[in-house]
């Protein structure tokens, strides 16, 4: 799920970015405000399915879908939340974000991270995984990996959700969110909790602003 929370920067532009992503290298303008909540789940949660899995490796588990899950206290794990409205920034100086594969699962489901920001996409499997993207704002990609402690690091510099895939083990599915600022966040899978912090200076919006004391 994706959830997108108003603007708060006075000087940003709204919408996306009207230029070319790739071009851009402005760093981001920080504040001191902290956004923090929790994803709450209405209704009855689904059940998750067992997957069929056909282990990687001896040791490996059985698996349960992912598609959507509800933490023991009601709140909804793996949501993305990003602020939107604010200029777009370049997170090359951003520690690089990490998507690993263990046990034939992408660990963590869900991953955010900035515009030109690594990824580092790692292998703990002792079996053959193929990384196949689907990008569609930037560049798709599909390349092997052999071994446990394979690794290949990518940048993306176009926001957008990518979904993640494994074709030789096709239950593995993760989601990158590629953002053009640094303020988004992952509800947590424990809590639902969230927190966006750093965030700049706003002012005060319509009734259908989020933000809005």
């Amino acid at each position: 799920a994706c959830l997108s929370l108003a603007s708060c920067d006075r000087g940003a532009r709204s919408g996306a970015n009207s230029g070319s992503p790739a071009a851009v290298t402005a760093k981001p303008v920080f504040g001191t405000g902290t956004i923090r909540g929790i994803v709450k789940f209405v209704g009855t949660p689904p059940e998750r399915a067992t997957i069929a899995n056909q282990p990687c490796h001896p040791g490996a588990g059985p698996m349960k879908d992912e598609t959507v899950i509800v933490n023991a206290n009601g709140t909804l794990a793996n949501v993305l939340l990003s602020l939107q409205g604010i200029a777009p920034s370049s997170g090359s100086a951003e520690p690089a974000a990490t998507l690993d594969q263990k046990d034939c699962r992408y660990v963590p489901h869900v991953v955010g991270l900035q515009i030109d920001q690594p990824l580092d996409v790692k292998s703990s499997d002792e079996t053959m995984h193929n990384v196949h993207y689907l990008a569609s704002a930037n560049p798709p990609g599909n390349f092997a990996m052999m071994h446990a402690g394979d690794e290949r690091t990518l940048k993306f510099d176009r926001p957008e959700v990518i979904t993640f895939k494994c074709d030789v083990h096709p239950w593995m599915t993760a989601y990158v969110g590629v953002f053009e600022n640094p303020f988004f966040a992952v509800s947590s899978t424990s809590d639902g909790h969230f927190e966006i912090d750093r965030v700049p200076a706003g002012e005060r919006r319509g009734q259908r602003g989020l933000l809005d004391p």
